[in-house]
């Protein structure tokens, strides 16, 4: 297999953070990427969410006051968003 690369710009901060994480896993920065990247473009049903910082934080934090994952807090939403879809109204 041939080696390419990719070339990112983030902040030395996100860097910092990310690098951190990853280590906290017991994986490298390139490890997730690469994990990232392949199921990306295999999965139908990845979803990215465009959501300012403010309330990134604030779902976190009532994730870990509720004890559960993120993934499931946005899998509920989702949900109940489609068994009401008649009801919903973004006027």
């Amino acid at each position: 297999m041939k080696d390419n690369f990719l070339k990112l710009r983030v902040s030395e901060e996100e860097y910092n953070k990310f690098q951190s994480v990853c280590e906290s896993k017991n994986k490298t920065m390139s490890e997730v990427l690469r994990f990232f990247i392949a199921s990306y473009s295999i999965s139908e049903n990845l979803i990215l969410l465009n959501v300012d910082k403010d309330i990134l934080k604030k779902s976190k934090e009532f994730c870990k006051e509720k004890k559960i994952r993120f993934n499931d807090l946005v899998k509920y939403l989702l949900d109940n968003a489609m068994k009401n879809k008649d009801k919903l109204n973004f006027k």
